[in-house]
Parts: C-alpha cells; structure tokens; sequence
C-alpha cells in the first residue's frame, strides 16, 4: 500500500512529457535543399566558364584552373596574340643580357566559339554567270564597285571602254557593266575568231567557249558585235599620255621652287588610293573644306576642265607639277607664285564626281607619278 503511493506520487510529479523523445536530424541534413542549390550553382557556373574559355570536363585538372585563373604563372613577362591563339613568353639571356621572344607551352587547347557551337551549314548560292549592270551612287569609287562584287579593279576597266586611259570618269547615275569573274569583256569584230580574241586576252580558247555565261555552241560561230566574257583575260597597259602646263613667264623668275617633298594638300579621308585604273589618290572631306599647295611653285594652270571640273595646277620649277581637282572655288591665278601650305581652293563635287573630293595628281614629263612617294 504504501509501495503504491510513493509510485503514485512519482508518476504525478514527472512533467507531462512523453517518454521517448522524438531525434531531431543533423543540421547538415536539414539543410540539404540550400547546400543542393549551392551546388548547383557551383556546378552551372564552372560549366559557364569551361565554354567561355573552351574547356572539355575532362580538362577539368588542377592545371588546367591554374591555366585558366592564373596560378603559378607569371603574366608580366608573357605576351598573348588574341585571334590566332599563338602564345609566346619573354626570357632573357643571362650571359649577354638580351631579351628575346621564345615558344610558351599552353597547358590547356583553346577553341574558339564556332569550335563549341553547333556548326550550320552555310545556304548554297547560285554562281552568277551573266554581265549586270550598276549604277553609280554617290560615294562610289572604282575599287569600292569591284570590292562590293568580289572583283579586281582592273576588271571594271576591261568591262567598260569608257574608262580606258581615264582619270575620275565616275559620275552619279553612271552605268557600268559588272562581269561575273575577273576578266575582261568584249566585243567581236568582223573577222575575229575564237582563238583570235583568246589570243589577244592571253587565255586559252576552250576557257572563252566552255563558260557558262558565253552561250557557244560548237562549231563557235561568232557574229560582229557579239559580246563574250573573257574570264582571267587580262589586256596590255598603255600609260596614259597627260598635259604638262608649260611654266609661265614669271615663274622662273619668281623664285619659287619646290623642296620636292610635298605635303598633305588636305585634310579628310583616303577615299581611294592610286592604282592602275586611277592614277592619282583621292582625298575625301566635306565640301568647303581648304586646299592647300602641296610644295611651293607657280600656278600655270586655275579654270574648268572636262572630268576634272574646277581645277589649279601648280608647277614646282623641279620637274614636277601638282594638280588638284573637283574644286568647289579656287583662289588663285595663273602666274600667282605660292608657297608650301598656301591657300588654293576649296573642296567640292564639280566635274566627274560622286561627292566632295580632291583629285590629287603628281605630274612630271607626262606621266602620272604616285603622289606616296612624295607625301611624308
């Protein structure tokens, strides 16, 4: 009796708790969504970094992060050429105290972007095998009309009789034929023959009567003022024969002669520079822009000449004459003695032009010079 009530009392005295108490899990693993998202994160951003940089997973080594990040190299003396991949280091030879450039190992491959994404293949285009026809736009120069269809510029000439021998024969709205190949475009004359033109453009005839664009048949019975395309026919070079003003009575006596190193006669952007088709370089700027003497001299020559519109020519008393083309106005006249960096005109659009430019020729016993070898 008395054993039961000191259980009782016992039993009443304990909290009203239960027996076996429920366990709670580690803190590690309550907490497994959180480090599941940090690894994920982890793991998307080293996979962001192996295609940025190029990596493969197996690559994924401990030298290749240090090749990646940076450890345990030593980037002051190492000179990296983006584009072409190719990696050299800087020594120095302790002996003679020369520092040369010498091969760099690269621990890991890098590729570049079209390496790592999927390829797509380019879509398929036709071959022109036809002549078309261009219209000048403002701007155009002859290289830039070659560029734009994947020509020489010599091909423009041999396409167009209209430009043989010229200088600045552009002009907005003008028409020129556009061969489909570099080569050359003629026009058969009574009493030619295949093997007549092939000769003349040095190519071999089958070349002009198999293509394409040609339309022959055998037995190639050509008819006068038959067109044919000559592809990679080439014609012979004439130089072209140019005015040299003779010096007026004053210039001699005036003192003034050039030091034969000329300076930049104008300000603006190279628009064209010189070439067989153009003999001359071309300086374009926005209209109004100042003209000066490119060396010191005479004028012998201030009007308007077909093609080159308003134009001033100035002799050097050297051997060598400047002229400068497409003015807008020019200041000066003839017998007018100048000095280096004297104001001559200003810059325009006059003559055969697509848009304000100077026209910029370098003249010496009728041959067009290359104004390079003169300007500093």
């Amino acid at each position: 009796m008395y054993g039961s009530r000191v259980l009782s009392r016992a039993v009443r005295s304990v909290p009203n708790r239960p027996l076996i108490r429920s366990i709670r899990p580690p803190v590690l693993a309550r907490d497994l969504p959180t480090v599941s998202r940090y690894a994920g994160h982890i793991v998307l951003a080293l996979l962001f970094v192996s295609i940025l940089y190029g990596f493969s997973p197996r690559q994924w080594s401990v030298s290749g992060l240090d090749a990646l990040f940076g450890r345990g190299r030593d980037f002051s003396s190492t000179y990296y050429l983006v584009g072409s991949y190719e990696h050299v280091a800087s020594y120095q030879n302790a002996e003679s105290n020369e520092r040369y450039l010498a091969p760099d190992t690269i621990p890991f491959t890098m590729q570049s972007w079209s390496q790592a994404l999927p390829q797509v293949a380019e879509p398929r285009r036709l071959l022109r095998t036809t002549v078309t026809v261009y219209t000048v736009q403002a701007g155009d120069t002859l290289l830039q009309i070659a560029q734009q269809f994947g020509l020489q510029g010599t091909t423009i000439l041999y396409a167009n009789e209209s430009l043989a021998g010229q200088n600045d024969t552009l002009s907005i709205g003008q028409e020129l034929y556009i061969l489909p190949v570099d080569g050359a475009y003629h026009t058969v004359a009574q009493g030619e023959s295949l093997e007549s033109i092939a000769a003349k453009y040095k190519v071999e005839s089958d070349e002009v009567a198999l293509y394409p664009g040609n339309s022959l048949t055998e037995p190639y019975t050509l008819t006068a003022g038959q067109k044919l395309i000559i592809p990679g026919g080439v014609k012979p070079y004439v130089p072209k024969q140019v005015q040299t003003y003779p010096s007026v009575g004053t210039a001699t006596q005036s003192g003034v002669t050039g030091t034969g190193q000329l300076a930049w006669p104008m300000s603006g952007r190279l628009s064209q520079g010189y070439w067989q088709g153009h003999r001359a370089i071309d300086i374009a700027a926005s209209r109004g822009t100042p003209i000066m003497a490119a060396d010191g001299g005479t004028v012998v020559a201030a009007h308007t000449a077909t093609g080159y519109g308003r134009m001033v020519v100035v002799d050097h008393g050297n051997g060598y004459q400047t002229l400068y083309a497409h003015m807008d106005a020019f200041f000066v006249e003839v017998g007018q003695a100048v000095e280096k960096g004297d104001l001559l005109g200003k810059c325009g659009s006059t003559g055969n032009s697509t848009g304000p430019h100077l026209h910029f020729e370098v003249r010496s016993g009728g041959s067009l010079l290359n104004p390079f070898n003169f300007l500093p």
